[in-house]
């Protein structure tokens, strides 16, 4: 039997084992009751008391300091050979008291193992063997103690005799020991059969339970299922295949959540440049679970382009930050000229901080997108966080840059053509005043005009008066001459 059968039988033997102690120890105190009975007519109170009590020390001793081991089994197959040769002393010689080894052997079946028997067995051939020639050389050589060794009543026992003896025994052994074997073998197809249908139960069982979980939508409790049960890997498979389900529909859910929770973002928020960054990049950290993040909006002036930090969010407090960056400086230029996203898991130390509770730390990765329409790049969004991002959130970012490129772009144009129309409503105000300077100027210079009019006129009579004056004195000097 191999080591793994034994652990799995192991507990079906113990209970075989403890009734055939129970058996052994009824058949032991049974002989030593026995011993003393033969005591009050053979006066042998020393050997049965002696041997007898020692036997059960011995046997119940060594069950007691060695549990769970199968020591005792064979102490005690050595100690029913034992009460045979005392019961023999005790009945000075009694042939039929060999007859309780054959009893000896009967008990011991009850064990189902073969090796049980050798200690009985042993001890009976050298004990039959050594006293046996004992007893005959005391016979041939006339030594009255040798021959008063009570083993057999008569003079001596025969070598023939002596086989007959031990060969009946080894044969009863042999007999006892094969069907021990063969016991063992029913016993253990037994166990094999209550053990499969122990197991094949136990699979049903843990087969339903795992179907409850996952009829619950519970895809993470572990269990110990057997691959090798078409069921179980039927529900092994089922459940890889709704967990890689509810996993996409949760990934699908947190993207179309959020792009729709976006959208409201940019409508409410669309008309404001500053206010629509400010609103993005908040709602990204929160959304997602993030510690920090800013945005960076492409600007021009002139034929100078560069990225300017317009709106930042961290902790809930915006930090009112002026940064500009060139294309191709740093990651976020290199993003912006690259126009891809950029991923770091091992972010330098001196690279940036988030600040906290507890104070400065370092983010675990960092994650840049540019946020582009069609290949025109509107700006970059930096997004910093103490966890690693997880795959579909990377896809979730890149996908809201691509709805909040055409909101930028729709804020810039709105940016833009308010800042027209506010340059327009100016220079509208400044040609209405204008054209009332003017208006006022004219009314002046009419005024002035009608003034030198009059003046004229008045000019004119005072020449014409003057003339005439002139004529009439001309007349009047001609008169006179």
């Amino acid at each position: 039997m191999t080591a793994i059968d034994k652990k799995r039988f192991k507990p079906y033997y113990d209970e075989i084992y403890k009734r055939a102690d129970r058996v052994l120890e009824i058949t032991i105190a049974g002989y030593f009751l026995f011993g003393l009975f033969l005591a009050f007519f053979y006066d042998t109170w020393l050997v049965g008391l002696g041997v007898g009590s020692l036997s059960l020390i011995l046997y119940f001793g060594v069950k007691f300091l060695l549990k769970g081991t199968y020591v005792h089994h064979y102490i005690g197959s050595l100690l029913l050979g034992i009460f045979m040769a005392q019961f023999i002393y005790q009945m000075h010689g009694l042939f039929e008291m060999h007859f309780t080894a054959f009893v000896a052997i009967i008990v011991l079946m009850a064990y189902q193992n073969y090796k049980v028997f050798l200690p009985a067995t042993l001890f009976i051939a050298i004990h039959h063997g050594a006293f046996a020639y004992i007893q005959y050389l005391g016979f041939v050589n006339n030594n009255e103690s040798y021959q008063s060794i009570y083993f057999t009543q008569l003079d001596y026992m025969d070598f023939q005799t002596f086989l007959f003896h031990v060969g009946l025994v080894v044969v009863a052994v042999i007999i006892a020991g094969v069907y021990s074997i063969n016991s063992r073998s029913r016993s253990k197809f037994l166990f094999q059969k209550l053990i499969e249908s122990e197991v094949q139960a136990e699979v049903t069982r843990t087969n339903i339970l795992f179907a409850k979980e996952i009829a619950n939508n519970n895809y993470e409790k572990e269990f110990d299922l057997n691959e090798d049960d078409p069921l179980s890997g039927a529900l092994i498979e089922m459940k890889e295949s709704l967990k890689k389900s509810a996993t996409r529909e949760e990934q699908e859910r947190f993207t179309n959540k959020g792009l729709a929770e976006l959208s409201n973002i940019i409508r409410d928020n669309g008309s404001n440049l500053q206010d629509l960054t400010y609103e993005v990049i908040e709602f990204l950290v929160k959304y997602m679970k993030l510690n920090q993040g800013g945005f960076f909006i492409v600007k021009e002036e002139g034929d100078d382009i560069f990225l300017e930090l317009e709106g930042c969010y961290a902790y809930d407090r915006r930090k009112k930050i002026k940064k500009r960056i060139q294309p191709g400086e740093g990651l976020i230029g290199q993003s912006y000229q690259e126009k891809d996203s950029i991923y770091l898991t091992e972010v330098p130390e001196d690279y940036i901080n988030i600040k906290s509770g507890l104070g400065d730390a370092n983010p675990r990765s960092i994650v840049i997108t540019p946020v582009k329409r069609d290949e025109t790049i509107e700006g970059v969004i930096e997004l910093a966080s103490f966890r690693i991002l997880k795959g579909y959130e990377q896809e979730f970012i890149e996908k809201a840059g691509e709805s909040i490129a055409v909101a930028l772009n729709t804020a810039k144009v709105n940016q833009k053509t308010t800042e027209l129309y506010e340059q327009s409503q100016q220079q509208t105000e400044e040609m209405r005043a204008q054209e009332e300077e003017m208006r006022q100027n004219m009314e002046e210079l009419s005024a002035t005009q009608e003034e030198m009019q009059r003046t004229q006129k008045d000019y004119e009579q005072m020449l014409a008066d003057s003339q005439k004056e002139n004529e009439a004195l001309k007349k009047q000097l001609k008169s006179q001459s």
